[in-house]
């Protein structure tokens, strides 16, 4: 599979690793250089530095042969964008996106973005163990 991952935080890398590991292409994008340098050496990914809803960056990111868009920044704005841009600009039929705040999860289901929300995920973890 060919991953366009926009986000290089400890989300974004660590599910950067897991398709690696697994064999899958995956490219990185985040307008912070040092979080892609933090990945070290051993990761084969390409890394792009740049606005993560960015056409042209999308573009060098190879999105025409993208199957999988994850927006997985810190910001929902930036999630929202990137996602909406990857599916209604270039077509991708798999998009997902982080969203960081709860109240916002509305727009996501609104906008029709399939998304994660790793509180609510956390929340819903800590109170099955309870």
């Amino acid at each position: 599979m060919y991953i366009i991952i926009a986000g290089c935080g400890k989300l974004g890398s660590s599910i950067a690793r897991e398709f690696l590991d697994e064999g899958h292409n995956v490219v990185i994008i985040d307008k912070d250089k040092e979080r892609l340098e933090s990945l070290g050496k051993g990761i084969n990914a390409l890394r792009l530095s740049g606005v993560e809803y960015d056409i042209d960056t999308l573009r060098e990111a190879g999105i025409e042969y993208c199957n999988l868009f994850l927006a997985l920044t810190q910001n929902d704005s930036i999630n929202i964008t990137a996602c909406r841009i990857a599916k209604k600009v270039f077509n991708v039929n798999r998009v997902i996106a982080r969203a960081v705040d709860m109240n916002k999860e509305h727009i996501y289901t609104s906008l029709g973005i399939d998304y994660i929300s790793p509180i609510k995920l956390g929340i819903q973890e800590i109170k099955s163990r309870v």
